[in-house]
């Protein structure tokens, strides 16, 4: 806290005041990049409503995908996070409620093109976690984006198809 206040050339007292512990201003700080992704998800217009269902599919997983390409600054806090909460049973329950947010979120935007809640419920249990890892894993892959975006549209609408 005290490099905080610091660092923010603040007093440590005034950081206090608006963080009452580390994991508060932990918190906040994750707050800002949660908040900008789930906002982003929730200003994204639901499947089949733009133009088709495959070409809606395909533009939502390439705007997924490629914050895994640019690395931005929202992947590298995110990689932070998931390190501090395998110590920090916090800011675990913290990320834990994001993703729940996010479920709830991808949920509704996948709904009109889903043909049951378990085909919903399947595709959004593979989608997320898919996404997740990819922001890791892919600048080493063979495949390139436009590739493995074409893939991943053909097996979501599948499953989102299935009567399942």
């Amino acid at each position: 806290m005290r490099q905080v206040a610091a660092n923010a050339d603040m007093t440590l007292s005034n950081v206090q005041y608006y963080f009452k512990n580390k994991n508060e201003l932990l918190k906040a700080m994750a707050d800002r990049y949660f908040n900008a992704c789930l906002n982003e998800m929730r200003g994204m217009a639901p499947i089949g409503t733009k133009q088709n269902i495959e070409l809606d599919l395909q533009s939502m997983l390439t705007t997924f995908l490629g914050h895994g390409i640019e690395l931005s600054e929202m992947c590298r806090i995110f990689r932070e996070y998931w390190a501090i909460s395998t110590r920090n049973q916090s800011i675990d329950d913290h990320i834990q409620e994001y993703y729940r947010e996010m479920v709830l979120i991808l949920s509704n935007l996948l709904k009109p093109a889903a043909k049951s809640d378990k085909s919903l419920s399947i595709a959004v249990s593979l989608l997320i976690p898919y996404v997740e890892g990819y922001s890791i894993t892919a600048k080493t892959m063979p495949e390139d984006i436009n590739s493995v975006t074409q893939i991943l549209t053909q097996i979501f609408l599948h499953e989102l198809q299935n009567q399942a």
